[in-house]
């Protein structure tokens, strides 16, 4: 597996990792995929070279902004393909939605506490920025947020482009020198990671093909 380009990785805590320590934390709150996850990639490359078990933290809130049953849906089922494509692989995923308002807070706070390194993602909008920087502030160990937001890194350049042609003319010029750095397909297809209870899976565990989109729910009956 290509290492994660440096480019795509900011250090939102510039501390070392910390060695007495159980885990690897990944944060998930915006590339949720198992597969082509810059953000995934990073923390197996941390779990690898630590030598520690790795989990993955993928939560659902219920108070962020502009919340509804439609986005609740969306990562409730991202979750569900999650969970089936995770199984049996050489992590720990926790899938946590919060079952009342505030029922969650101190969860990423507990598992960090516990953690070597937490990798979380990056992305330039939203409450993300924001959120992010607060948790980091919190967190005493180091964390790096990871850019797996598209072909052109966010940070590779810091030119403000006034038109949509100016950044069409700048990409036609700069975009080639990342058109092969991308994400591992299963970036835990080989990685030799302890599990948590003692074991490293020889080879990693196989690997898995996508998981296979899921029908819609049927419509509920009109009412009588």
């Amino acid at each position: 597996m290509t290492p994660t380009p440096a480019i795509r990785v900011r250090a939102a805590r510039d501390v070392p990792p910390r060695p007495d320590s159980d885990h690897v934390l990944y944060w998930m709150i915006m590339t949720r995929r198992p597969g082509w996850n810059f953000g995934l990639q990073r923390a197996v490359e941390w779990a690898e070279k630590l030598q520690k078990p790795l989990l993955v933290l993928e939560a659902l809130r219920c108070d962020y902004p502009w919340a509804c049953d439609r986005f609740h849906r969306f990562i409730l089922d991202g979750m569900a393909s999650n969970a089936r494509a995770f199984a049996g692989r050489p992590l720990r995923y926790y899938p946590y939605v919060e079952p009342s308002l505030g029922a969650g807070r101190g969860l990423l706070a507990a598992l960090a506490a516990r953690a070597a390194v937490v990798v979380t993602d990056d992305f330039p909008s939203f409450m993300i920025p924001r959120m992010t920087d607060a948790a980091a502030r919190q967190i005493d160990t180091r964390v790096e947020s990871v850019d797996s937001n598209g072909l052109y890194p966010m940070r590779a350049t810091d030119v403000v482009f006034p038109t949509a042609y100016a950044f069409r003319r700048h990409l036609q010029r700069a975009l080639h020198q990342h058109l092969r750095e991308f994400p591992a397909v299963d970036p835990l297809d080989g990685a030799r990671l302890p599990v948590a209870g003692g074991g490293t899976p020889p080879g990693g565990g196989p690997p898995r093909p996508p998981p296979r989109p899921r029908a819609p729910p049927p419509a509920p009956p009109p009412p009588p």
